[in-house]
């Protein structure tokens, strides 16, 4: 991605918070400190990259954009400016190392011009003692210094940095936006429905592209659920010889147990005629074979998986659980 395109990333993902930060720079009112949260897929590196482009370029265009072709924009998309600091996890968290790194960047005045901008990713990875070592350049930070974290999970920065920055919560984006993004990564407009019923991060979506993991993922899901309604035994065969490859870890694990969710939620529409499935319509003719309490039924079972693995029970184990009682509840023995 070029300068450009990230410009109009950016004001397709978020053109109010795009608005409100034009308007802070242009009455220089603009906070010293942020701290972006919300779950990840956003937006929240892009804008970043924005602010930092938009605070140093030298060709600033008459509606408040950064030219996106100056040696600074250039500099910082590529992640080479010199005043442009970033800092993300090392591993699962950010590190000592870093953070005595960024204490020591903090002391420093810019290589080139008055302005030096630091960015955190991952903050909410941070210990305690590493954002305490932070929070004393951030109550009282150098002129042109300008600071912004990134995280996740608010609930995980300390309230003394909370009360010391602007706190921008990043909504999700539109349906249709969101719907063009999964279009320009490359999924399929068939696909799309069942995407947008799984996640409304950007970042999750592109992830589960890698190795056509997405693709494999909903068509197992189709062959474990079309055993299961025919109560066939190779329904077990299935998640140890094609499931578990594709359980690569914990958010995955859950990912896929949110597709089986979803495809017991389309069997239960498909048999009261609200809508077609998101994976197969092969599925309507057999969902008329069972009451509408026993696919609930089974819906609260397979909704339960998740949190079996939150009790440390293996993905393996928690599924073929669900599948057996799921089995017992269509046959009618439970």
């Amino acid at each position: 991605m070029n300068a450009k395109e990230l410009i109009t990333r950016v004001m397709a993902l978020q053109p109010q918070l795009i608005a409100q930060l034009q308007k802070a720079l242009a009455s220089q009112q603009l906070a010293h400190a942020f701290l972006f949260t919300g779950p990840a897929g956003r937006g929240q590196e892009l804008v970043a990259d924005w602010l930092a482009m938009r605070l140093m370029c030298q060709h600033v265009t008459p509606d408040g954009q950064p030219d996106g072709t100056c040696d600074q924009c250039q500099r910082i998309m590529q992640h080479e400016h010199p005043d442009v600091i970033e800092v993300q996890p090392d591993g699962k968290s950010i590190k000592v190392d870093q953070v005595r790194f960024l204490k020591d960047e903090f002391t420093k005045t810019a290589v080139e011009g008055q302005q030096k901008i630091f960015i955190v990713a991952g903050a909410d990875t941070m210990t305690t003692s590493a954002a305490n070592g932070l929070l004393k350049f951030i109550e009282e930070p150098a002129q042109g210094q300008t600071a912004i974290l990134i995280a996740e999970n608010r609930s995980q920065i300390l309230p003394t940095i909370i009360s010391r920055t602007q706190v921008i919560n990043f909504s999700a984006v539109s349906d249709e936006q969101f719907k063009e993004e999964l279009l320009a990564m490359g999924y399929t407009a068939k696909q799309i429905p069942l995407v947008q019923s799984l996640t409304d991060s950007t970042v999750v979506a592109e992830e589960w592209l890698t190795d056509d993991w997405f693709e494999h993922a909903t068509q197992a899901t189709i062959d474990l659920v079309s055993m299961i309604l025919k109560n066939s035994d190779q329904a077990f065969t299935l998640v140890q010889t094609v499931y578990v490859p594709l359980a690569l870890d914990a958010a995955h694990n859950k990912t896929l147990l949110m597709m089986l969710g979803q495809a017991w939620r389309d069997i239960l529409l498909l048999k009261t005629g609200v809508q077609d499935s998101r994976f197969t319509d092969e599925w309507a003719n057999a969902a008329q074979h069972f009451k509408t309490e026993t696919l609930l039924a089974v819906i609260s079972i397979v909704l339960a998986a998740p949190q079996r693995l939150e009790k440390n029970i293996n993905f393996q184990t928690t599924l073929e659980a669900t599948i057996l009682e799921s089995q017992f509840k269509l046959a009618g023995l439970s």
